[in-house]
């Protein structure tokens, strides 16, 4: 029952590790030039085997997705499932509504979104699918 939930009071936003490009400053100087699919996954794992070793212990971990944060929820899913997390044992949720367009671009010409919003029933039903795609199980 939900109510008898405890969740946790702090978790990981996957927007700026799930796609190359993003609003943060100075986004270079902590990721680099380079940023590879292979490459942001790799800093992802990291910044994921953190979150769970700080909470363990303590609460359950919990990793926020989203479709429009490009790969954020493959990210997750690889991980999860590569480190045999029993889907009890996490937190993990994402968001509809907006769908990542940059194809792994980091900037775009002027004018050009990294995100669309659509909110129509029919996206959210495509998005419903592909988030069961690559984290069904956790969600």
């Amino acid at each position: 029952e939900l109510s008898m939930l405890t969740l946790p009071r702090v978790g990981l936003g996957m927007a700026a590790l799930g796609r190359p490009g993003y609003i943060n400053l100075d986004r270079t100087g902590v990721l680099g030039k380079e940023r590879s699919v292979e490459m942001m996954q790799s800093q992802a794992n990291a910044v994921i085997d953190t979150l769970f070793a700080v909470t363990s212990g303590k609460q359950k971990p919990w990793l926020d997705c989203a479709r429009s944060y490009g790969l954020s929820e493959k990210f997750v899913g690889e991980y999860l499932r590569s480190k045999n997390v029993p889907p009890d044992d996490v937190y993990v949720s994402s968001k509809w509504g907006y769908t990542y367009v940059a194809d792994w671009k980091i900037e775009l010409a002027e004018g050009k979104p990294h995100e669309v919003k659509d909110h129509s029933v029919e996206n959210f039903l495509k998005q419903v699918e592909e988030t069961a795609e690559t984290v069904g199980e956790y969600v």
